[in-house]
């Protein structure tokens, strides 16, 4: 008997379930007054929700453009080193040395003589 009972029950709350799911579907649930007196609250909260989902989509997107101009700053910042590293080769005496002379001027080896301007000294114009 206790079986019988408990198969019973387990077919009731079934059949209430479908019953509510039923209702839900149908729109009938939304024509209860304790459902029309609480719609603006319900829009409310639908629109709500709307709003949150649509903010995790853009912040998401912010994400992803950060993380992309991330990687695009790590990239330049790799090539600014490399064109540094090459200009500072090419400013070494050495090579300055063998490039103008390929061209047909040899390096000076007497150092740079100052040359100054002797204020007493008139100008010839």
């Amino acid at each position: 008997m206790n079986r019988i009972k408990k198969g019973r029950a387990a077919v009731k709350r079934k059949r209430s379930f479908t019953r509510g799911v039923n209702k839900l579907l149908s729109g009938t649930y939304l024509t209860r007054k304790y459902v029309q007196a609480n719609l603006p609250f319900i829009l409310f909260a639908v629109v709500m929700m709307v709003a949150y989902i649509a903010y995790g989509y853009y912040a998401e997107q912010n994400v992803k453009a950060v993380v992309q101009a991330e990687a695009e700053l790590r990239e330049l910042k790799s090539r600014y080193t490399a064109a540094e590293a090459r200009l500072e080769k090419l400013k070494q005496q050495s090579q300055v040395a063998e490039s103008i002379r390929d061209l047909g001027l040899k390096e000076s080896v007497a150092p740079p003589v100052v040359i100054r301007k002797n204020a007493q000294t008139p100008q010839a114009d």
